[in-house]
């Protein structure tokens, strides 16, 4: 990708992305690596591609927890303008008091996320100025900003705020939630998703706003104290109209109509505490993304998350669009936790699907090339098959008991499914939940990311059976969904096992 400067700022212009690769460790540096860490947390950890291809082989379940169709291809073409143009019942028992399991730890990550920790490295020696950025995309597990926020407030209470950074525009789905912010919106708009059939393009978000209506509103207020500058991601194209942009009392309008398509960053480089978009009138007006930050050095964690959606939900969105909000933010590491719609797919072929996640982060690196790349496989989770329930509702049934599938109940599954065999009148984890969760750990193996396995926090299979009946609980009765209180459980092992390896990473560095 060429950026070209114009009056209005920074462009894009068409050109090949080349993949800048990566060097390979030697093994007397694998060696050093281990020698000093040995006993450190164990695992490969996460990475994924994005190349196209048909998904049309994806088979949904009437007990998957995606509920997603397949949507028509994108060909939207997006053409260079910055604006940036071309864009078994367990007793109940008190986990959440349980201390959280000592993390082992492994040099795999000094060298998977060398470049991350070299940015923090920086950061702690005050030799950086500019935020080390971290993206995170994935499903309903970070839609609320749960897992991802608790994970961030740790990062940045460790290295420092930079700004809450990049978000979803408004309320695009009823599930959204960003910390630190809170958000408003008049009549008028109208909301889409890329996991449904609406219209594209989308750009990393995933989602837009759009409206028609004169003097139809969009705010942002913060709640961690006033920002020192605010970004919106406008849609352009020939029948945009006009906008204003105001933080507090500052008012900046901008025109997003042009003769293509594409993707306008608007800055307005002011403290605030509340930001507004209103539209003129004279067109339609399209938001992609806003952002807030602050003009210090430390850590931007940015989260994107959509209620159902697997990584394949990523080949919905405009590659164009997605590289310049990649080239905006210019992450030092890509996060993907994705995986548990996938496991609840009984149908999901689990190879095909892992070449599919490899491409996508080929895609993602070719796109952010400094970046490293973290892969979490997803939480333990489980189902009781709704024929099996009778009148009863997930809740109803949290006490009853969980058990893994045995060898004979798993090479039958869809035969046993249908014909409603009451072996299965009981929660166990769905069988393609452990196939998706290995080929993300193969994928992440293979393309050089670090691979962490969120089940093993839970305690592996039925683990999440345990967390449903933990006082208090770690999991929704629906034996899929985390609570408030197990994503910070879960945070708090994860970001233990990311420090385990920059402090791996800061000894060798001073060796």
């Amino acid at each position: 990708m060429r950026w070209e400067y114009h009056e209005r700022g920074w462009r894009t212009a068409p050109g090949q992305i080349v993949d800048t690769g990566r060097s390979g460790a030697g093994w007397f540096g694998i060696l050093l690596f281990a020698a000093l860490v040995l006993g450190f947390f164990a695992g490969e950890r996460f990475l994924p591609r994005l190349d196209g291809g048909d998904i049309s082989n994806v088979i949904m379940t009437h007990d998957q927890i995606a509920r997603s169709r397949k949507a028509a291809k994108l060909k939207v073409a997006i053409a260079p303008t910055l604006r940036v143009a071309k864009v078994d019942a367990a007793p109940k028992q008190d986990v959440a008091r349980q201390a959280p399991p000592a993390s082992k730890r492994s040099p795999r990550a000094a060298i998977a996320l060398s470049n991350f920790y070299a940015a923090l490295r920086s950061l702690d020696e005050g030799a950086r100025s500019e935020p080390v950025t971290v993206v995170h995309l994935g499903d309903s597990h970070i839609a609320s900003d749960r897992f991802s926020g608790d994970i961030r407030e740790l990062l940045q209470k460790r290295f420092g705020d930079a700004g809450r950074g990049m978000m979803m525009p408004g309320f695009p789905f009823g599930y959204y939630r960003a910390r630190g912010v809170k958000f408003s919106k008049s009549a008028g708009w109208t909301a889409q998703n890329s996991l449904h059939k609406g219209n594209g393009p989308y750009g990393l978000s995933g989602v837009k706003l759009t409206t028609r209506r004169r003097d139809a509103r969009l705010s942002l207020t913060s709640h961690d104290g006033a920002f020192e500058w605010a970004d919106v991601a406008f849609l352009t194209g020939p029948n945009q109209g006009s906008a204003e942009i105001a933080v507090d009392n500052t008012t900046k309008r901008v025109r997003t109509k042009s003769s293509e398509s594409g993707v306008l960053f608007e800055r307005i480089p002011v403290k605030g505490t509340k930001l507004e978009v209103r539209a003129v009138g004279d067109g339609a007006i399209t938001v992609l993304s806003w952002a807030v930050g602050a003009g210090r050095p430390g850590v931007r964690y940015v989260n994107f998350g959509i209620p159902s959606a697997t990584a394949d939900i990523t080949r919905k969105w405009d590659n164009s669009l997605v590289a310049a909000d990649l080239a905006r933010l210019d992450p030092e590491l890509i996060v993907l936790g994705y995986g548990t719609n996938e496991g609840f797919n009984d149908g999901l072929d689990d190879r095909a699907y892992e070449r599919r996640f490899r491409q996508l982060i080929d895609r993602l690196r070719q796109m952010a090339p400094k970046a490293d790349f973290l892969v979490i496989g997803p939480p333990d989770g489980a189902r009781f098959p709704r024929a099996l329930r009778g009148r009863s509702k997930s809740a109803s049934l949290a006490g009853s008991g969980c058990r893994a599938l045995g060898g004979d109940e798993r090479s039958g599954y869809s035969k046993l499914i249908r014909s409603g065999d009451r072996r299965l009148a009981r929660w166990h984890p769905p069988p393609k939940l452990d196939a998706v969760r290995q080929a993300l750990k193969r994928a992440a193996s293979i393309n050089g990311a670090h691979f962490w396995d969120w089940s093993s926090v839970m305690g592996g299979p039925c683990g999440i059976h345990k967390w449903v009946q933990a006082d208090p609980k770690l999991a929704a009765s629906d034996h899929v969904h985390i609570t408030g209180a197990g994503s910070r459980r879960s945070a708090e092992v994860l970001y233990t096992e990311l420090m385990a390896g920059f402090t791996a990473h800061k000894m060798v560095a001073q060796r």
